[in-house]
């Protein structure tokens, strides 16, 4: 899996977002469904499929802690093409009946933190492909957890100082404060400026490159950054003070509002088929859409992701040692990445202003 094609498509998907309020994407969920595409399709839609995915369909991402799968129905009257098998074996695919079976299996392969498929099963779909994930990972250190304000607070000391770094980026200073899970993900706490805007605080962090300032770096100079001071603290030792609110976050998704993003546009045109790859029956794309959800506690992380197309017919202390005090009171971002390669699994924004 490819960390900078899924990293690009994220970010230019979450420029296009509207608005500043909290919500989460999942690139990873839609990549794979691209690829796939882009390789059955023929004429200006395999071309804007093939830009958008970035590369061909290179499997899967699966961990013990992340669990992702393809699916495919069909009516009886749609037959597959013999390539179809390279993506998608028989073992993946169904006939179209109703919309509890898509929901079931969306329940299945999500592990209940998702419940329904997100489109609208009407006479005309002839074809449904889609992708699921769902990401459980715990934290190495636990929070604490306590109320402030009416809401649910998360803190914690750590002796780690460079778990925080600041990063010189397009949207400016940002303050990037890493909570290490127990497996192979991290989630990474995103802070800018105050009045820099979501699409370009995030769309910046996903593909933040380089070391950036270290922790240590940070205290020794007594330097400051978004969200982030140097204070005194009652710790024996130098260590990160890290406070946030609980978050949970869902959305839900139309990707043809930004067919452009995910090179749908072509796609999309009924008049003609474009996937004869997939079938000899004429194809286009009809709906494409994305449910997704991301928990943050005091013990751990969860996400999932449910991404499908539909396609019709075409036609105060006390002094002791310094501390980095990281207070996330303002909007702020998060992305669960893959830590052996970068893959960044969702991203999302909180806002409870």
């Amino acid at each position: 899996m490819d960390a900078q094609q899924v990293s690009r498509l994220t970010a230019r998907w979450i420029e296009k977002l509207p608005g500043e309020g909290s919500t989460v994407v999942s690139g990873l969920g839609i990549r794979p469904l691209l690829a796939i595409l882009a390789q059955l399709a023929v004429g200006p839609a395999r071309d804007e499929l093939v830009e958008a995915a970035g590369g061909p369909y290179d499997g899967l991402l699966q961990t013990p802690e992340l669990r992702m799968a393809l699916g495919l129905w069909t009516r009886p009257e749609v037959p597959l093409q013999p390539g179809v098998d390279r993506f998608l074996p028989p073992e993946v695919r169904g006939t179209l009946t109703d919309q509890a079976a898509l929901d079931a299996w969306v329940v299945e392969q999500t592990d209940g933190l998702l419940d329904r498929m997100p489109i609208q099963l009407t006479p005309e779909v002839l074809l449904v492909l889609a992708s699921a994930l769902a990401l459980r990972t715990k934290w190495v250190l636990p929070f604490n957890e306590y109320p402030r304000d009416g809401q649910r607070w998360l803190s914690r000391s750590d002796d780690d100082l460079d778990s925080v770094r600041v990063y010189e980026s397009a949207a400016g200073p940002l303050t990037v404060a890493t909570v290490v899970g127990t497996g192979e993900f991290d989630v990474r706490l995103v802070v800018g400026e105050t009045g820099r805007g979501r699409g370009a605080v995030l769309a910046a962090a996903v593909e933040l490159s380089g070391d950036g300032v270290s922790g240590s770096e940070v205290l020794a100079a007594e330097a400051s950054a978004p969200a982030l001071e140097v204070i005194d603290s009652m710790s024996p030792v130098p260590s990160v003070l890290l406070s946030l609110p609980y978050f949970e976050v869902d959305a839900e998704h139309d990707l043809l509002e930004h067919p452009d993003v995910f090179g749908l546009t072509s796609a999309m045109d009924s008049s003609e088929g474009h996937f004869p790859g997939l079938s000899s029956q004429p194809l286009a794309i009809d709906q494409a859409k994305q449910a997704v959800m991301a928990r943050f506690s005091a013990t751990g992380f969860e996400a999932a992701a449910v991404t499908t197309m539909a396609m019709a017919a075409g036609s105060a202390p006390m002094p002791g040692a310094k501390a980095l005090l990281v207070s996330l009171v303002q909007p702020f971002g998060f992305i669960a990445v893959h830590r052996p390669t970068g893959v960044p699994v969702v991203a999302g924004w909180v806002n409870y202003s």
